[in-house]
């Protein structure tokens, strides 16, 4: 048989458009092969079994066209029907029976599955053709029909077949031959395509008991459902947990107290108070399959009969922090006051404060992380980040399996540091406020438009010696400090480091910061006031040596010990005038490492990791806008720099310079004023450009003088192409804890000794008393002494003054009040000054009480001798009542 003949077989079909033909191999398997050529007709003949049956398809070529099927009506009328699904798509199964009629059914195949899809959508055509060769064939015995010996002229029609549906049915094999199609009912195949409800559909071949059950029983969806959870007879849940999650939910959603009555691995029963009817019972609902961990509710009673609570011991501080986990992870802060006020805004329960702050504690946990379990995912951490910052340096040091310190310095600050940050590097330390505690050193450089530019941080256990040599030996090795002549350090000399610069940089410049300094000139007593600490800060501030030296003679003028104390500090490390002009910098303060720690302020009481983390996030986020603000700077310089170069041009108005030929420059800023400008070496006798690298007023007025730009004369580190190729090199993204890669280790890191003092830990710093605090209606009384009004002591005041022995006298320098009543004693010697107050004064109750023994209490002795100022009471109240009867 050749191509030729399939080809007329199909045109006979009906279809004359172009169709790609494709038959099924034998054996149940859905797969089909293309037949286009007489060597694919072989391969087919040759595959076929037996009975030499064989499923053929038919694709047409073009989808715009509607593929035609053909049928023939009760009339004989032959009929063309247009059939295709949302491919265009028609397929066609083949069969010869044993009368050896060739049968042709069109059926829809679906696109995705490449399965036939229901019978109802599908117009059945049966054709007979004979597909046996009868010369090749001769062990088939072919007995004709009653129906095939017909007279019919309409050979070829459906409805002229009574027997053959059942040969259809044994042949075709639509759910036995193609995987996953269930056959319909066979008895009457007319009715079952017109018919809705008896339309075959597609099932997978597996369909087990559990989606039996899931379609007759309810699901608990924990994802929708748990809001407001609503319990029924037969409802599902995935396990026990998720059930009793549920019963807590319901319990304090409607305010009731829920109990669990039954509570074991198999079965759970909760009840309501005493006498409420409420009741549900659940258990598992295959218990002896330990794969299958499904719930289901076997007996529900909904009725409640008692009164709604405002405390429920359903609502614990787990539950809180669950339902109002996103309020913690928006704001960390949120306090445990206004997490009692919502719970009884939004529930109507009322909690504890303690709850509340438990709930707190573990919100925290569930988002920032365990502060233990962090510990033992180190090696994890700092392997990733190296994996995605190549070059990146991390440094962990162990006692044993206890942490110790760990350092961290990126591959993108080392090189940015590299690129054109001037040779400044600041040290500063912070103290932790998480569980452990510890200190986090960190290194900070300058970048060209004089703002910080994070270089390279680590956690230590405290802050010494032998910590900054550890961490400066590292930073040395990453950042290549090997000449140390040109680089400066600057400090607020910590503990131990000043020893430690000294020792690995013996060649380099040391700062400190000139307020930690004024801060112990204070401690000493006599030199305390305003007008020491403007003599300390004009020191300071002078740029050449006279105008030190006579700074010096004022503070000596004012003070001679805060002149010794000041004098015994080395002037290299607090005074311009003494600075070296390598790393073009004038800075007296430390604050490029405050800033630091104020941009990681809220980070330090996070979990290790977690704070890491955050800080390498912080560093990579401010390079890329660092980044894009450069791109967007308009001329030269950077703005901070630009501001400054204005500035000095309006001052230098008052400058009038003169030329003393060449490039070197006579300025005058009155008649004792007055300095030497050489704009080729690019100095002044005043040194501030030689510090800075940014003309000082005196340059800026030659330069405006000879008609040039004062932008051309600035350093080339405060230059827009610098600024950008500081901040080129960038900090690459690292993966969330999930996707870290596990480094096997034999044990577990441990979190290092916990080192807590005796009280609560300290969280804010000890600010100093004349330290600028936040702005309020009135002055801050911190560090002021007070002094009692009563007893004329300091420390007190007069409503804690406790006085002295045996009452509160008052001190002897408080003048007496105005409207004190004059003595009237008769005496004419002069009373003795205690004596006379005491008598000019109304006698106390007391003292009258002494005096009169009438009024003794029984059984107590008489006083051989009364006090003296009694005595002398009693004297004049005699002497008063004999002037009045005299009278």
């Amino acid at each position: 048989m050749s191509m030729l003949e399939v080809y007329d077989m199909v045109k006979e079909l009906g279809y004359d458009r172009p169709l790609e033909i494709f038959w099924q191999s034998p054996g149940g398997v859905l797969s089909v092969n293309a037949l286009k050529t007489d060597s694919d007709m072989l391969s087919m003949l040759a595959s076929m079994p037996r009975n030499k049956y064989a499923h053929v398809y038919l694709q047409e070529i073009v989808e715009e066209h509607m593929p035609d099927s053909e049928t023939v009506n009760d009339a004989g009328i032959f009929e063309h029907v247009n059939n295709v699904n949302d491919a265009g798509i028609f397929e066609h199964v083949d069969t010869v029976n044993d009368a050896g009629i060739f049968e042709h059914v069109d059926t829809v195949r679906n696109v995705e599955t490449n399965i036939p899809t229901d019978a109802e959508t599908v117009k059945n055509t049966v054709r007979r053709l004979d597909f046996s060769d009868s010369e090749d064939d001769e062990d088939t015995d072919y007995v004709g029909s009653e129906s095939e010996q017909s007279d019919s002229p309409f050979e070829d029609s459906e409805n002229d077949l009574v027997d053959d549906d059942l040969v259809c049915e044994e042949n075709v094999g639509v759910g036995r031959d193609i995987p996953g199609f269930r056959a319909g009912s066979t008895e009457d195949s007319d009715e079952s395509v017109d018919s809705e409800d008896e339309t075959e559909s597609l099932h997978s071949p597996s369909d087990s008991e559990t989606e039996t059950e899931k379609k007759r029983f309810p699901e608990f969806d924990s994802t929708l459902d748990m809001k407001n959870p609503k319990f029924r007879k037969g409802l599902l849940f995935y396990d026990q947990k998720i059930f009793k999650a549920t019963l807590k939910q319901y319990a304090v959603k409607n305010r009731f107290n829920l109990r669990l009555k039954v509570n074991d691995t198999a079965r759970v029963q909760a009840v309501c108070k005493d006498g409420c009817p409420w009741m549900v019972w659940a258990s598992k609902m295959h218990p002896k399959d330990k794969t299958n961990s499904t719930w289901q509710i076997k007996t529900y009673i909904g009725e409640h009969k008692c009164v709604r609570d405002t405390k429920n011991r359903n609502c614990t501080f787990r539950w809180l922090a669950t339902e109002y986990l996103e309020k913690f992870r928006v704001d960390p802060n949120y306090s445990a006051k206004s997490l009692k006020h919502d719970v009884m805004k939004d529930h109507m329960l009322v909690v504890e404060r303690s709850k509340c702050i438990r709930a707190k504690k573990l919100a925290l946990e569930m988002i920032l992380g365990n502060q233990e379990e962090q510990y033992a995912r180190i090696y994890d951490y700092l392997g990733e980040l190296r994996g995605t910052n190549p070059g990146t340096t991390t440094i962990l040091h162990l006692d044993n399996r206890l942490f110790v310190r760990m350092y961290v310095c990126l591959q993108a600050c080392k090189d940015g540091f590299r690129a054109g940050c001037r040779p400044l590097i600041c040290l500063d330390g912070c103290f932790l406020k998480g569980y452990y505690q510890g200190w986090l050193l960190e290194a900070i450089g300058i970048d060209a438009n004089d703002c910080i530019y994070p270089l390279a941080y680590a956690v230590v256990e405290s802050e010494n010696k032998e910590s900054w040599t550890w961490f400066l030996q590292i930073l040395e090795t990453d950042l290549g400090l090997t000449n140390s002549f040109h680089y400066t350090f600057m400090s607020d000399k910590q503990k131990g480091l000043i020893d430690s610069i000294l020792e690995l940089f013996p060649n380099s410049s040391s700062r400190t910061c000139v307020r930690h300094l004024y801060n112990n000139f204070k401690l000493q007593s006599q030199n305390q006031g305003k007008a020491l600490k403007d003599a300390l800060w004009k020191a300071a501030r002078a740029t050449y040596m006279k105008e030190w030296t006579d700074a010096m003679n004022e503070l000596k003028a004012m003070s001679e010990p805060a002149f010794n104390w000041l004098v015994a500090k080395d002037p290299k490390n607090w005074s311009k005038a003494h600075f070296s002009t390598n790393c073009k910098s004038d800075m007296l303060l430390n604050n490029l490492c405050e800033s630091f720690n104020k941009m990681i302020l809220e980070l330090r009481d996070k979990p290790i990791l977690t704070m890491m983390e955050m800080i390498r996030c912080k560093i990579m986020t401010r390079i890329a806008s660092k980044k894009e603000a450069a791109e967007k700077i308009i001329g030269t310089l950077c703005p901070k720099i630009q501001k400054k170069l204005e500035k000095i041009i309006e001052q230098s108005i008052r400058c009038w310079p003169r030329n003393a030929g060449g490039q070197r420059w006579e300025v005058s800023v009155g008649f004792e004023d007055q300095h030497a400008v050489d704009l080729e070496a690019q100095t002044c006798s005043c040194r501030k450009w030689d510090l800075t690298g940014i003309p000082c007023i005196h340059v800026a007025s030659v330069i405006l003088h000879i008609g040039a730009r004062p932008e051309d004369f600035v350093n080339s580190c405060y230059r827009k192409d610098t600024q950008l190729e500081i901040y080129s090199h960038m900090v690459k993204p690292v993966r969330g804890p999930k996707q870290w890669v596990h480094y096997q280790t034999d044990e577990p890191l441990l979190p290092p000794v916990i080192r807590r003092p005796v009280g609560r830990p300290q969280t804010k710093r000890r600010k100093e008393p004349d330290e600028q605090v936040k702005k309020t209606g009135k002055m801050s009384k911190l560090g002021v002494h007070m002094t009692c009004s009563k007893c004329g002591s300091k420390g007190h005041n007069k409503r804690s003054c406790r006085g002295q022995v045996g009452g509160n006298a008052r001190s002897a320098r408080m003048a007496p009040r105005r409207n004190a009543r004059p003595s009237r004693s008769n005496t004419s010697e002069p009373m003795p000054t205690g004596h006379a107050r005491v008598a000019s004064e109304p006698m106390p109750t007391g003292h009258a009480r002494v005096a009169s023994t009438s009024r003794m209490p029984t059984g107590s002795a008489r006083p051989s001798k009364l006090p003296q100022s009694s005595v002398q009471g009693s004297q004049t109240q005699e002497n008063v009542s004999n002037r009045q009867k005299s009278t």
